[in-house]
This record gives C-alpha cells, structure tokens and sequence, in this order.
C-alpha cells in the first residue's frame, strides 16, 4: 500500500479535489478528466453503483491514507455525532444544516427527514473531496 506523507502542502482543497477527480478515471472511463467536474453527482452524473463506492474508498485511503467507511462519507465529514445527525434512519433538523453548512454548493440541499439512501444520491465529486479534507484537518487516521 502506498504510504502518504504527512506534507500539507499536498492537502490544500483544491489539490484535494483534483486528485480525487484523477482518481475516479478508472473507476468511471470518461474520455478526460474535464467529464469528471467537481459538481458531479456520483450516482445521478457519473453513474456510481454500490461496488464503485468500495473500489472508490479504496482508492482514497491508498491516496490519502484517509479512512472512510461508505455509511460515513457525509456524516463523517462533521465532527457532529451520528445520534445528532440521524434517527431513526433519518436525517434530523441538527444534520441537515451541519451538512448544508459543511458542503455549501445547492441550497438546502440536505432536508430534515432525508433518508441516508437519498443523500447518497447527491454526493459529488467535491463533497468527497470536503470529507477528505475534513478528516485530514481533524487528524483522523492516516495509513
């Protein structure tokens, strides 16, 4: 596995997300990197299905050496805990505008009541980025 470096300089947001744009190459084939924008939808743009979402973790812990587990992407990016977030498989009033706040872009985008399903729909190439860089600031485990 490739080890990381501790180097900040390599963690700047918008180095942050054009690497996982060339990441996702693989994952999705476009003919360039220019059909992988930063606003794509994972699922609804790009076409993500649930096994891309393994093989893209993969790819960001080996990059980044950042752990992410798939229920986590979004929540994960917060330091808020998931009984604040979430009940009963819904996202609460509190989640909703930590996660409108940490991934700024659509208003509104994360409604109270929204299920885990359907925010994983909206995830794009950015808010990947946002979760990794989140965990990077917050000195989360590193490989």
């Amino acid at each position: 596995m490739r080890q990381t470096s501790n180097n900040r300089e390599g963690d700047d947001p918008m180095n942050i997300e054009n690497r996982v744009r060339q990441l996702l190459l693989p994952v999705f084939n476009p003919p360039s990197i220019e059909d992988i924008k930063p606003e794509a939808s994972l699922v609804n743009d790009l076409g993500a299905e649930s096994l891309d979402f393994v093989e893209i973790i993969y790819l960001i812990e080996r990059e980044f050496g950042v752990v992410l587990q798939p229920d986590e992407i979004m929540s994960g990016a917060t330091s808020e805990s998931p009984e604040s977030m979430f009940r009963e498989g819904k996202l609460t009033e509190v989640g909703a505008a930590v996660l409108n706040t940490q991934f700024p872009g659509h208003a509104e985008r994360f409604a109270e009541g929204m299920t885990k399903r359907t925010m994983y729909l909206s995830i794009t190439v950015r808010d990947l980025a946002l979760a990794i860089e989140a965990r990077i600031q917050r000195g989360e485990p590193r490989a």
